[in-house]
């Protein structure tokens, strides 16, 4: 092996190595936006499961509430969404890279 090879693979394997570190990260953050996002999801069953108990005014509150709710998760979704689109764009990058 020559010392330019040796030290294309060093690089190589330094930016692969980051490129996984980041990687994970962000699908921990995704992992942890996605848990976030069923414990809304289920607050919001679990007030379309009681509307039927409850009075008019009740129901109001309980709509913009559930509103309120179903904006945290779109806002959650669509960050996991991006984590993942990051991810996919650097790996196609670090792929079509010329060493």
């Amino acid at each position: 092996m020559t010392i330019e090879y040796i030290g294309k693979a060093d690089t190589m394997l330094a930016e692969y190595t980051a490129m996984l570190a980041r990687s994970d990260a962000r699908n921990a953050e995704a992992k942890a936006l996605l848990a976030e996002a069923e414990e809304l999801a289920a607050e919001v069953r679990h007030l379309e499961s009681t509307e039927f108990m409850m009075t008019p005014d009740e129901i109001a509150q309980s709509t913009a509430h559930k509103a309120m709710l179903s904006q945290q998760i779109d806002m959650k979704s669509s960050r996991v969404l991006r984590l993942h689109r990051e991810t996919f764009q650097e790996w196609e990058s670090w792929t079509t890279r010329q060493y």
